[in-house]
């Protein structure tokens, strides 16, 4: 009688919890809901106004923080960087035109991956310096803040017709540097959160994951681009090209490589090789529309959530932590932009003239990548909360100054085309 009592007492838990899992889920898919309706309405409104729309959805996110309404989701370090993150990297690699970027293929990869490194640690010098902030928390910090987001500075360089070429380096440098700075962040988080630290250890790790990022996301990208060509069905496609993307980032992080870079080298593949061998006009067209459409909606509840978790007393209360790393991002990437037109050959500099370098150098904006690393950073981190307020200043000061002064910055440079 009594193990009948047990095992009813047992199944009735059973039940509880998981219609409290279940209940969870809907929560979270509906403050999901409720989340892409705010992103929905600050669209239809930014239209009417000269802002971009990244600029415009931070600001939506500080006015829904301070309305209180209570419906934003709160989602896991890791699942945040899985569902957000391969929709990023993948769409941008995915559009990107291959054969632009073999032309300037020096400039981007000087800007992307010395200008990564030299930015980490030069961020993590100042902050260890100047606030005497742990040596791996400050260098960790600079690889969050490492990363470019081109997503506001390309709405504005288009609308103004600054130059293609302008253009596609701040895309594609943000594109291999967001790998980087991806790869870059796992190897210092485990030192940072360990406390063990070996320089030959974290290299060969660094190398590896690298190595193995790139290698794996060749093959699937080489495998669905032959797949794609046996295939004449737009949405098995569509579904194919999703599959990869998340794929690819899935089986390089389960096997310890860079599922970022493995993401970026696949869509790469995908949208070049796979391009020309086997998808037609109209399967092109949908893919483009597909990724535009999914790189759209992560980076818009991104920069939501950004707008959200920014405090606006933890800034203050941060203020010079938050000024100090505000001007070492930007000193850093005056360096970085002096140091790439040093480097490379005249033909080869990513600006030509001293007026695209301070253009480069001003539309080095930080968004949805850097917030998701910091909204990433496990609460076992040292010192997390002023870190986290570090990043939204630099994000919100890049985005809101930076973004929204880019225009007045073209037409004073002459850089915009009537």
């Amino acid at each position: 009688m009594l193990e009948i009592q047990d095992i009813s007492r047992q199944f009735a838990l059973l039940v509880a919890s998981e219609s409290q899992q279940e209940s969870v889920v809907i929560e979270t898919v509906q403050r999901y809901a409720w989340l892409l309706l705010a992103a929905t309405l600050v669209g239809i409104i930014v239209r009417r106004f000269n802002i971009p729309y990244a600029v415009a959805l931070v600001i939506g996110g500080l006015a829904l923080e301070a309305s209180h309404l209570g419906f934003i989701p709160v989602l896991d370090s890791e699942v945040l960087l899985f569902v957000f993150l391969p929709p990023l990297l993948f769409d941008a690699a995915f559009r990107i035109d291959a054969r632009e970027v073999r032309s300037l293929y020096r400039p981007i990869l000087v800007l992307a991956v010395p200008g990564v490194l030299f930015t980490a640690l030069f961020v993590g010098w100042v902050l260890w310096w100047l606030l005497d902030l742990p040596v791996a928390t400050a260098i960790l910090f600079g690889t969050v803040v490492a990363a470019t987001d081109p997503v506001a500075v390309l709405s504005v360089f288009k609308q103004l017709k600054v130059s293609h070429r302008l253009s596609l380096v701040a895309e594609a440098e943000s594109l291999v540097n967001d790998g980087m700075a991806i790869t870059l962040y796992i190897v210092l988080l485990d030192w940072v959160v360990t406390g063990r630290f070996s320089a030959s250890a974290s290299l060969a790790t660094f190398c590896l994951e690298v190595a193995g990022g790139v290698a794996i996301g060749c093959v699937i990208g080489l495998a669905s681009s032959r797949l794609t060509r046996s295939v004449d069905e737009h949405l098995v496609e569509m579904l194919l090209s999703v599959s990869v993307a998340y794929g690819s980032y899935l089986i390089a992080d389960r096997v310890g490589a860079s599922g970022a870079l493995a993401c970026v080298a696949a869509g790469f593949i995908h949208g070049s090789y796979g391009r020309t061998i086997g998808m037609s006009a109209a399967t092109r067209d949908l893919l483009d529309d597909l990724w535009e459409f999914l790189g759209f909606v992560a980076n818009a509840i991104v920069f939501l959530l950004l707008g959200v978790s920014v405090h606006v007393e933890d800034l203050l209360e941060n203020g010079w932590s938050v000024t100090v790393a505000i001007l070492a991002v930007l000193l850093a990437r005056v360096l970085v932009t002096a140091g790439a037109g040093r480097i490379t050959p005249w033909r080869h500099d990513p600006a030509h003239t001293w007026r695209e370098a301070v253009l480069l150098i001003w539309g080095g904006l930080r968004g949805a990548l850097t917030a998701a690393l910091v909204l990433a950073l496990p609460s076992t981190v040292p010192y997390r909360d002023e870190l986290t307020a570090m990043a939204f200043g630099v994000v919100l000061f890049t985005l809101v100054v930076q973004g929204l002064t880019l225009p007045t910055l073209v037409h004073r440079l002459h850089l915009g085309r009537q």
